[in-house]
């Protein structure tokens, strides 16, 4: 909560659906790290285009998650590829 409140955080609200982000500085460059997502997949797909738009105004390189194997199998078709424990995709 207090990094939302502070703006460290941001909270993506749909419908049925939530996400929270940050941008974190690493050395491969400014990443957007999805760091929860809930709700209905589908309407956590159509926050997407928006948030990564987002990041790419913020100085994001790329969009990094993790969490559940079963979004590896979501998002691979859309250009997300395994690094370690994280899912990873160029904007």
């Amino acid at each position: 909560m207090a990094d939302l409140a502070s703006g460290q955080a941001q909270l993506w609200v749909g419908e049925t659906a939530a996400m929270v982000t940050q941008c974190v500085d690493e050395p491969a460059g400014r990443s957007l790290h999805v760091w929860l997502a809930g709700g209905d997949l589908a309407e956590i797909l159509r926050l997407k285009p928006g948030v990564e738009a987002w990041g790419r105004a913020q100085g994001c390189s790329r969009v990094t998650l993790n969490g559940r194997k079963g979004w590896a199998r979501v998002l691979r078709p859309l250009g997300f590829v395994i690094v370690g424990d994280e899912l990873v995709r160029r904007l």
